[in-house]
């Protein structure tokens, strides 16, 4: 991904991204995980988390495992299931959106759970 600069930075209003460069910035974040300092302290008991593009192709799945996160980009049934436009969800990945952004399924807890634990 190129980088959430501009409106996309730490602060202010933000702007809709591009769908491909969204999509790349979710896959990017994913990859990034085993490489953040906090890393250690994003864990869970199994937990799930389904995040589903509305506008165009990208689906994942996230275990919040005992010893890591796993992603997998697949059509899963999750604990909870958020679904948006790539723009949304990167957005909320990086903490810019709230779950409320989103049109979510199930355990809607897990959400502010997940930002929580990937806070900058």
């Amino acid at each position: 991904m190129r980088g959430l600069a501009g409106p996309q930075g730490a602060a202010g209003a933000v702007e809709p991204i591009e769908h491909a460069l969204a999509v790349d910035g979710i896959d990017e974040f994913f990859a990034l995980i085993p490489f953040w300092r906090r890393e250690s302290s994003v864990r869970g008991a199994g937990e799930t988390i389904h995040l589903h593009c509305t506008d165009g192709d990208g689906e994942w799945l996230m275990r919040l495992a005992a010893d890591s996160v796993i992603v997998t980009r697949e059509h899963a049934k999750g604990d909870v299931a958020a679904r948006g436009p790539a723009s949304d969800l990167v957005l909320f990945l990086y903490g810019r959106v709230a779950p409320s952004a989103l049109e979510v399924f199930g355990d809607a807890s897990l959400l502010d759970r997940w930002q929580e634990l990937v806070r900058w």
